[in-house]
């Protein structure tokens, strides 16, 4: 028994110190919370010819978004949506899409409408590999 007790110390004391990642599923988004920007990226794109298109469940907006840098800009985007009220429709803005664009260029972009609800949108813009799942400013 004795010849154990050390064994058994020193596996605790290894998995005390583990930084594997916790199991289980995250967290659902809190749609009251936010979507992070970067200003720095958002600031560099801009959104031309936004419209809708189709109706009912088919509804769609359509925009232009453009890189007004000067340089490549590698980003991700999300849509944030809002109804009449200005209330955030919950897990509307949660599907981040990689993009890169080249200084000046642009590109077509078409995302479905979230609920007949939505009337608004907000367009949000990080740099790669930011965790923007977890971060926000509560409303």
């Amino acid at each position: 028994m004795k010849a154990l007790l050390p064994a058994t110390l020193l596996i605790l004391a290894a998995a005390c110190r583990s930084t594997a990642p916790a199991c289980g599923a995250a967290a659902p988004p809190d749609p009251r919370v936010e979507l992070p920007g970067d200003p720095g990226v958002e600031d560099d794109l801009e959104t031309l010819d936004a419209h809708s298109s189709g109706a009912g469940a088919s509804q769609s907006l359509e925009f232009v978004l453009r890189n007004k840098s000067a340089a490549k800009l590698e980003f991700a985007f999300a849509l944030e949506w809002f109804d009449a009220a200005g209330a955030r429709i919950a897990g509307s803005a949660r599907a981040w899409t990689p993009m890169s664009l080249d200084a000046g260029a642009s590109c077509a972009v078409q995302v479905a409408w979230p609920t007949p609800d939505a009337s608004s949108w907000r367009l949000r813009a990080v740099r790669p590999g930011t965790n923007t799942l977890t971060q926000g400013v509560s409303r």
